[in-house]
């Protein structure tokens, strides 16, 4: 048994030393690293990776992973995932629903854009490239309560003049009676 212990204790430190060499050989592809590495004063986002949408979906929506990362990293916190004011901090800062179409109709490209870069109240300023701006400005028109019922397909949603009215057989409830929220499940 002596002998099996000192053959694996002897494969063992061969299979050591085959990896300590073979970790110590240089990538043939490093190069050294200099300080301008790290330094784009001199030519700003010159080696930068340039985002195309080439056969993106959200491409043809004006969208791209920098647009929806941008807003989910700067506006999700506050105005929620679909733009309803309902996101974590949303309701302490009085975060403005982006979906209403009264809101929608009042405020125009320029003035959302205006908001993103200088902010307004408690929302802060977001200093981003003017394309992702132009692009969140795209995103949150797209959030309209009233587009999506226009573009939603007949019989998917109902539409907003049905979902106001009560149907014409329902009882009106007596004047200043509170109502109470309808049950949805069991």
């Amino acid at each position: 048994m002596p002998g099996r212990i000192t053959s694996f204790t002897a494969a063992l430190s061969l299979s050591l030393a085959a990896l300590t060499f073979a970790c110590n050989s240089a990538p043939a592809d490093l190069r050294t690293w200099k300080a301008t590495d790290h330094d784009h004063t001199v030519n700003p986002n010159a080696d930068q990776v340039q985002v195309t949408d080439a056969g993106s979906e959200a491409a043809n929506q004006g969208l791209d992973d920098v647009t929806i990362v941008a807003w989910q990293q700067n506006c999700t916190s506050c105005h929620g995932a679909l733009g309803r004011g309902d996101g974590p901090q949303g309701q302490l800062l009085h975060a403005a629903d982006l979906s209403r179409a009264d809101w929608q109709e009042a405020v125009t490209d320029e003035a959302i854009a205006a908001t993103i870069r200088q902010g307004r109240g408690r929302m802060p300023s977001f200093n981003l490239p003017d394309a992702t701006v132009a692009r969140l400005v795209s995103l949150i028109r797209m959030l309209n309560v009233n587009r999506a019922q226009r573009t939603a397909p007949s019989g998917s949603a109902p539409s907003a003049a049905s979902s106001a009215a009560p149907p014409a057989h329902a009882a009106a409830a007596p004047a200043g009676a509170a109502t109470a929220p309808k049950k949805v499940g069991r």
